[in-house]
């Protein structure tokens, strides 16, 4: 038996294999979701389970034109929406977009560690905007724009909110900074979930998958992968560290009935 696993270790990279190889990378991404639309990866709904349980505030951090804010707000019609966008253009088309909805508030910032401005980057995609110099991307940047950025627990101190259904973020690889900016929100668990991307651009930012577990851990959260038709809520083990993403949510332990809700094609 040993013999014939050394004939067959040492022979995988023929032309028999390589195509099948290539077959089994491309069944693994279609499996771990590797997938941003909306509306077939899970997003919609996680959005749309959340409505049953009336959230009062959500924020958009990296709102981009307002998509995602407005279909939040289609199952969320109560719901006091906080739409962040910092690059200047693309706040101009989510304002123009939202206009008719007084409920989704736009703020021309980005959420992050500390209340400063930086340098972005900006793409021929607005949703590509980064303030990271990305590794490895097939396409240039057309720009750099300054933007002011802002603590989120000092956001919600200015604005007198107590409380958080949902933090969504998506924010091209500052999603872990941004979280540092909301410590004193999730220690005090007055966040009630959390959204977040995590994929290839992890690799440039080195914010491990490791390093969201042990952060959310560390305040009481428990976090899953985002699929389809149910978050996968499961322990931390390096084969998820695949940087195929593409979005994870954290959730409040004691947030039980929200977790089974999750958990379930249907929530009871």
């Amino acid at each position: 038996m040993k013999t014939l696993k050394r004939i067959f270790k040492r022979n995988t990279h023929n032309l028999f294999f390589r195509p099948l190889a290539g077959f089994g990378r491309s069944l693994n991404r279609m499996y771990e979701n590797r997938n941003h639309d909306i509306y077939s990866n899970g997003e919609l709904t996680v959005q749309k389970k959340i409505a049953a349980f009336h959230p009062g505030v959500m924020i958009d951090g990296g709102a981009n034109a307002g998509h995602y804010s407005l279909m939040f707000r289609q199952y969320s019609p109560d719901c006091t929406i906080y739409a962040f966008e910092p690059v200047a253009t693309t706040f101009e088309k989510l304002k123009d977009n939202i206009r008719a909805y007084p409920e989704i508030i736009p703020v021309n910032k980005g959420l992050y560690s500390e209340n400063c401005t930086k340098e972005i980057r900006l793409f021929p995609q607005d949703t590509l905007s980064s303030l990271f110099d990305i590794q490895g991307l097939s396409y240039e940047t057309t720009g750099e724009q300054t933007i002011e950025l802002v603590r989120g627990d000092d956001f919600l101190r200015e604005q007198k909110i107590d409380k958080v259904d949902l933090l969504k973020l998506d924010l091209e690889g500052a999603e872990y900074d941004a979280l540092l900016g909301f410590e004193e929100t999730l220690k005090h668990k007055k966040i009630r979930a959390v959204q977040f991307e995590y994929g290839y651009i992890n690799i440039t930012t080195k914010h491990l998958l490791i390093d969201f577990y042990n952060l959310f851990g560390d305040h009481g959260y428990i976090v899953g992968k985002i699929f389809p038709k149910i978050v996968e809520f499961r322990k931390y083990d390096f084969k998820y560290e695949d940087f195929l993403g593409p979005n994870f949510i954290a959730v409040d332990k004691e947030e039980k009935e929200l977790i089974e809700c999750l958990s379930r094609k249907r929530c009871r």
